[in-house]
């Protein structure tokens, strides 16, 4: 046994290095057995995880980008083709294990499947393979634009939650975005929020276009700030607040008035305004607005919607005459006939026309709508309107089950429990065996700190 006023009795020096020799003999096996335990943990996180980033050759690095940029190009004339060639460069790209121009090409078979050739499972499915080999590298932009491309589609379909969910997945990467790409994302988040509809979401929504707003201002990004102020006049008109809406409204008007390459904003902003009189039952102000919309709209499908809500207030004051001439002008406009809601002006005229005794003419507008709503009905398999959200359900519900049908031993939960019991039985073995060993080791190392210090027995 130590006697402790022996060691009070060396200078300080002494005594501080004793204790520093004892603490460092005493902790010399756990720190033994604590290394070796980081050894093999490290060992066997690097076994689980799948290898990457590769460094791509600078070379095969501009064939790639060069064989993109002509999918680019191809995609709009000939998507078969430029399909085909994605499948090659994807090959090609796994074969050097780059996952940044796997992940690639798949984002652009998903673009393909989405945009133009409408297959929503497809491009569903190659989103998210995109997604799982971006992850595996370094680039916040394309993991940002595949997040942002998810959560379009699921906001399209009514998945507003998982919308968000990707949504605030791209905003955890925002330090490595441009201005630009932050207020697109802010003005996205915000309108999937908006149209979650609960008052947390509002509010929440709120925050994300005046975020998207400060974005915008920063590079004048002037579609994306008249863009803001006619989302946020939707969400006050929602909410039936709608002088707030008409505040929002007003100010892409007085911001962009006099610019003529904005005027579609512009005449978007007055029909909105003239949609919250109609609310309001102020049917001189609404019509007033409305036709202030068709002095600066452009776009043929914009134009007819503005007239078809026209009509409409015409119709309620009983001009039912002036209703009818405007619905039939903006029949020449372009719309959907694949469109419930758009289909209505048929069946709207109809109407209009059975009160002023024009029976024939009505018959011709009858026959149009029964047709188009038959057909709307018989291409139920087709993603349109509410229904579609059932659909888009069972793509996403395929894709998950299909994902989670892997072998029992390759499942990443199952690796991990697997490796950490490995591990656990390693550290028990360590333990067993240097409790195991002889105290000799023990008397040798005491028996020369005592020695170096001073004599002092040990019992």
């Amino acid at each position: 046994m130590v006697h402790n006023n022996s060691i009070l009795s060396l200078p300080i020096k002494k005594r501080v290095k004793f204790y520093f020799n004892m603490i460092k003999f005493n902790n010399l096996r756990f720190v033994r057995l604590i290394g070796i335990f980081a050894i093999t943990l490290i060992t066997f996180t690097s076994c689980v995880q799948e290898a990457d980033i590769k460094i791509v050759d600078p070379e095969v690095k501009a064939t790639f980008d060069a064989e993109l940029e002509a999918v680019l190009d191809l995609m709009e004339d000939d998507s078969s083709l430029a399909l085909e060639k994605l499948d090659d460069l994807i090959a090609d790209a796994e074969s050097i294990e780059s996952r940044y121009y796997s992940g690639s090409a798949k984002w652009y078979k998903a673009y393909i499947y989405d945009e133009i050739i409408g297959d929503v499972s497809e491009a569903y499915r190659h989103y998210n393979e995109a997604l799982k080999d971006v992850l595996q590298t370094d680039d916040s932009s394309l993991k940002v634009q595949i997040y942002n491309n998810l959560g379009i589609l699921y906001r399209f379909y009514g998945e507003y939650d998982r919308a968000i969910s990707n949504y605030e997945a791209a905003l955890k990467l925002k330090d490595d975005l441009s201005v630009r790409q932050l207020s697109d994302l802010y003005y996205n988040y915000g309108v999937a929020l908006k149209l979650k509809g609960d008052d947390s979401s509002f509010t929440k929504a709120e925050q994300a276009f005046t975020q998207s707003l400060e974005h915008a201002k920063q590079i004048e990004y002037n579609s994306n700030i008249a863009s803001v102020n006619n989302q946020i006049g939707l969400m006050y008109k929602a909410i039936s607040n709608y002088e707030m809406a008409r505040i929002a409204y007003e100010n892409t008007i007085k911001t962009y008035v006099g610019d003529p390459d904005m005027h579609e904003y512009v005449g978007k902003a007055y029909h909105g305004i003239g949609v919250t009189y109609m609310e309001e039952k102020n049917a001189d102000a609404a019509i007033r607005a409305f036709a202030k919309a068709l002095e600066y709209k452009r776009n043929s499908g914009s134009v007819f919607i503005t007239k078809y809500d026209l009509g409409t207030i015409l119709l309620r004051e009983e001009r039912s005459k002036e209703a009818i001439a405007v619905w039939k002008e903006a029949l020449k406009e372009k719309h959907d006939k694949n469109s419930v809601e758009q289909v209505q002006i048929y069946s709207d005229l109809t109407s209009a026309l059975k009160s002023n005794n024009q029976y024939e003419e009505a018959l011709v507008y009858s026959q149009i709508y029964n047709t188009n709503i038959q057909d709307i009905i018989q291409e139920d398999d087709k993603y349109k309107s509410k229904s579609d959200q059932i659909l888009f359900a069972n793509v996403v519900n395929e894709y998950d089950a299909f994902n989670q049908t892997v072998p029992f031993f390759s499942r990443p939960s199952v690796i991990l429990v697997m490796s950490l019991v490995t591990i656990v039985l390693v550290y028990l073995l360590l333990v067993v065996y240097y409790r195991s060993r002889s105290r000799k080791e023990v008397t040798e190392v005491v028996s020369k700190i005592q020695t170096e210090f001073l004599d002092i027995k040990v019992d």
